[in-house]
């Protein structure tokens, strides 16, 4: 690799390596504020480890996250695949972890009993 001479040569780069890193690499966000942790997001984002370590999902990336505004509906995850739209699912107890991750990450399909409506717009 050669030598970087600028700090623009190193933002450069900073910024491609986490482009190519993020392409085809699938999020999922859990949300662990209070609110979350109390309806038991630790054991829900600790058993996403679980399964998609057993899944050998390496292109899976489980980030901790605060509260994501639906508290009603803890805990909750994001879940977000390249080239699709952003899926929210509350309710995820440990338990339902199994079908997010074999039905939504595998297979391709939306576990739609689980998903939270859409209750805002992004402003553009």
């Amino acid at each position: 690799m050669p030598k970087l001479k600028s700090i623009k040569e190193l933002r450069d780069l900073v910024s491609e390596l986490k482009n190519n890193a993020s392409k085809n690499k699938t999020y999922l966000k859990v949300a662990l504020g209070t609110c979350g942790i109390s309806s038991g997001a630790d054991e829900t984002f600790d058993e996403l480890i679980n399964v998609i370590n057993e899944a050998k999902l390496d292109n899976v990336e489980v980030i901790r996250t605060g509260c994501l505004g639906y508290c009603y509906a803890e805990p909750t995850i994001e879940v977000n695949v390249p080239g699709n739209k952003p899926v929210l699912y509350g309710f995820v107890t440990k338990s339902k972890v199994r079908d997010i991750v074999y039905k939504h990450l595998i297979e391709g399909k939306i576990v739609e009993e689980l998903v939270i409506p859409e209750t805002h717009k992004i402003v553009l």
